[in-house]
C-alpha cells in the first residue's frame, strides 16, 4: 500500500504562495528603476533647496533628463546623489 503525505497539497500550495510573494517583492525594485522625479521631489528627498538641486543638475553633479522645459531625475541617479549628499551640500 502506497502512503501519501496528507499535507502534500498544502505544501504544494505554500510553495506557490512563496513564489508569488517573492515575485511581488521584486516588483517595486523594477518600478523604481523606471521612476522619474521632478526637481521639487528631489529637493524634498535630498533635503536641499530647489535652487541648489537645480544648480547641481546644471553643473552636471546630478544626472537629469530634460523633457521640454522640465527636468526629470531617474531614481537610480537620485540614489547615487543621495549617497553623496554631504559632498553635494558643501561642494562649491
Amino acid at each position: 500500500m502506497q502512503t501519501t503525505n496528507p499535507f502534500q497539497t498544502i505544501l504544494d500550495e505554500l510553495g506557490e504562495v512563496k513564489d508569488l510573494l517573492n515575485s511581488m517583492k521584486k516588483e517595486p525594485e523594477i518600478e523604481l528603476k523606471k521612476k522619474l522625479y521632478s526637481i521639487k521631489e528631489c529637493s524634498e528627498i535630498l533635503k536641499l533647496d530647489y535652487q541648489t538641486v537645480r544648480s547641481h543638475i546644471l553643473k552636471g553633479n546630478i544626472k537629469a533628463e530634460q523633457i521640454g522645459r522640465f527636468y526629470r531625475i531617474n531614481h537610480i541617479d537620485l540614489m547615487d546623489a543621495l549617497n553623496e549628499v554631504k559632498s553635494l551640500k558643501y561642494r562649491r
